[in-house]
């Protein structure tokens, strides 16, 4: 007996000099985001755990607009984008800053149409403004010339015969819109949620035509890979992609009767609450929510309507195609490992 405690003890010894296995650190990942409703799918995937799942310790970092991402991804200092495909990005990937648009983030589909044209309520009211024919003339408000509202916009006049340069046109942020309605110096835009419902509840403003009735599945957002991050660290790439896409799936669970109100819908609420700029629960369960994707996918076709108008208007006048700005694989191959999308019954 005593030889065997001599034993057990002289292991343990060893035991005690053998260096420890390492244990494998996370890896660091840096992905920009705006703030609003529509990054959730990043929210859910890092509160539920599902980065952390993957072995992904994810740093987020805020920006004010998705134009101020592009040099710090084509460097690598941010490793994901949140934000839009708009013409400063093709202008920047003729330039040789390489960015790919890798999933989807927000669209506006069928009753899920989180944007919608605006007039100003007295015009309304009066009957001085009842469809888009009657803007003409009209100061209308955007936040960019070069971006997917301008070309929904410049689609949409067209088909009631008019041109974009019928409309006087303005370029007022969110909240300067919402101020100058109040002041009657704005007379109509496109308001996206949760400034819509806010602006519609403060009686300065009513809803003349949701965005899906002007271009149905319209992208207004996509996730972007810099090629530095593609490049150098593409199997962790790969599965931030899956996490994000797990994120994608509840959200979309959560969606019901143009609000969030299905599956998980609550637990979705607080989630977006904690981590978006939106913070008041009520708001969020009264809002139209936006769609996306639950497999990722990005909307390709409205892109390429984007592009078209960019390309016309003079704003892009590089050869630069789609094709060159939109990596599937990413998705692909979370797809594949996840299996596609089945609803919560």
């Amino acid at each position: 007996m005593r030889a065997m405690r001599g034993l057990i003890a002289l292991f343990a010894g060893f035991a005690a000099l053998w260096p420890a296995s390492p244990v494998s650190a996370a890896d660091q990942v840096k992905i920009a985001y705006i703030g609003g409703t529509a990054d959730v799918g990043f929210y859910i995937a890092d509160a539920k755990g599902y980065l952390k799942a993957e072995g992904i310790e994810a740093q987020f970092i805020v920006f004010d607009s998705s134009a101020r991402m592009v040099a710090p991804l084509a460097t690598g200092e941010i490793d994901v984008g949140s934000g839009a495909i708009n013409a400063g990005t093709y202008n920047a990937f003729e330039r040789g800053i390489s960015l790919r648009a890798v999933a989807d983030k927000a669209r506006n589909q069928g009753v899920y149409s989180y944007q919608a044209v605006v007039v100003r309520k007295d015009l309304w009211d009066s009957g001085a403004v009842r469809s888009l024919k009657d803007l003409k003339g009209r100061k209308f408000a955007m936040t960019a010339n070069g971006a997917n509202e301008a070309a929904v916009m410049d689609e949409s006049l067209r088909k009631v015969g008019l041109a974009s340069s019928d409309v006087d046109t303005t370029l007022l942020s969110m909240p300067q819109q919402v101020a100058a309605y109040s002041s009657k110096a704005l007379d109509a835009s496109i308001l996206p949620e949760p400034f819509l419902s806010s602006a519609i509840a403060q009686g300065t403003v009513v809803s003349m035509v949701p965005i899906s009735q002007l271009r149905e599945d319209d992208v207004s957002g996509v996730i972007v890979y810099g090629d530095h991050f593609i490049k150098s660290r593409p199997d962790v790439a790969r599965k931030v992609m899956k996490a994000y896409i797990r994120g994608l799936r509840d959200y979309v669970d959560a969606l019901k009767d143009a609000r969030l109100a299905g599956s998980g819908a609550d637990e979705i609420i607080d989630i977006i609450a904690r981590y978006s700029t939106v913070k008041d629960k009520a708001v969020l369960a009264r809002i139209i929510p936006h769609y996306v994707d639950p497999d990722g996918k990005v909307g390709v076709e409205s892109l390429r309507k984007d592009l078209a108008f960019y390309k016309q208007a003079g704003l892009v006048r590089g050869d630069v195609s789609i094709e060159q700005v939109i990596d599937t694989s990413f998705v692909d191959a979370a797809v594949k490992e996840l299996g596609p999308y089945r609803p919560k019954k």
